[in-house]
């Protein structure tokens, strides 16, 4: 059974399933579902505690142990299964189904997993835990629902706003729900359970955009050049030094361009990613990424990320953030490179 996070209280309310999966990239929403489904099941007297983390050669067998046999003091167990790829491996999948198909009562299994891809949702580990028990996924929240959000949050903590004051709030923490809770909660401190003006969340909120270096490269990855933009300008507008950028954008450029000589003289890419040590979770970025461009056109930007830090030190003329801006959006769209003299070699 698949349920939305707002739906979980109601459910675990009716009774606890042998099994829940909650997934997804957005960490307050996760955490507070998991927190949701430990405290049903302390309460249902779920008391021995269980926690494994799937890293490196991570043995199956310790879940086997954990699920498939009682406590020393006959208590019932919670199991909680952290899995961040959301890719257990074909022995993992394995080991998920004889879990799930013998668990008994005196166990409950989370699962504390990546987002899902389309290829997970197929699985049968995947279909197992939806068909015996609870799957949630979190999504990170924007526009109207990030605002529905922060209201409904406002009003646990007996504070309100006009809409202008929710939009200034959900601005200043741009999805940030981590964020945006520590703001409601100073929100709380400072004035109590009252309505704010707009002037109080102006005064009081600070500016939590995640406005990071590691984000603008998510986001170029991504190819989304609007969010880029906003992106690379908070980051001028905090005085981040313009070296500190150049160098995250060689870094991806360097990927970029290995990935893309690799594969097109062996078809393969393995080697290029084990060289710069890449995530496995990163690695579908890059890819998609590659895909926009050739060989020549990320030669052709790393070319230009050269012509900006000269620039930066003083022995090149023109204006070091324009050009960074600009190799910003070739970066998306390398099809900009000939519109802004970019020339791939």
């Amino acid at each position: 059974m698949q349920l939305d996070a707002n739906q979980l209280s109601s459910s675990v309310d009716k009774g606890l399933s042998p099994v829940y999966l909650v997934s997804g990239d957005e960490p307050l929403q996760q955490g507070e579902a998991v927190d949701l489904i430990r405290k049903k099941a302390r309460e249902a007297g779920f008391l021995n505690r269980v926690v494994l983390h799937v890293e490196g050669k991570f043995d199956w067998n310790q879940l086997f142990a954990a699920c498939l046999s009682q406590s020393l003091f006959a208590e019932k167990n919670l199991i909680e299964l952290n899995l961040p790829t959301a890719k257990p491996g074909r022995e993992g999948s394995l080991a998920i189904e004889k879990v799930i198909a013998e668990l008994s009562n005196d166990n409950v299994l989370i699962i504390i997993a990546g987002k899902l891809d389309a290829n997970s949702k197929k699985a049968k580990w995947f279909k197992s835990i939806d068909q015996h028990g609870v799957v949630v996924q979190v999504w990170p929240l924007a526009d109207g629902k990030l605002i529905h959000w922060l209201k409904h949050r406002l009003q646990r903590k007996g504070l309100s706003s006009s809409q202008q004051g929710i939009k200034l709030l959900a601005d200043s923490v741009e999805g940030n729900l981590l964020a945006a809770d520590q703001e409601i909660e100073k929100l709380h401190i400072l004035f109590g359970a009252v309505e704010l003006s707009a002037d109080d969340i102006i005064n009081s909120v600070a500016d939590n955009a995640r406005y990071d270096v590691f984000k603008l490269t998510d986001t170029l990855l991504a190819g989304d050049s609007v969010r880029t933009v906003h992106i690379l300008r908070g980051l001028q507008g905090e005085k981040l030094a313009a070296p500190v950028v150049l160098w995250a954008l060689m870094r991806e450029l360097r990927v970029l361009a290995g990935l893309s000589f690799e594969k097109r003289t062996t078809g393969r890419t393995d080697a290029t990613f084990k060289k710069h040590r890449t995530w496995d979770n990163k690695k579908s970025a890059y890819l998609s990424a590659l895909s926009r461009g050739s060989l020549e056109q990320w030669h052709g930007l790393v070319q230009a990320c050269a012509k900006a830090e000269r620039i930066t030190k003083g022995v090149g003329i023109g204006d070091e953030w324009l050009l960074i801006e600009q190799i910003c959006l070739a970066f998306c769209e390398p099809s900009r490179l000939k519109q802004y003299g970019l020339v791939a070699v």
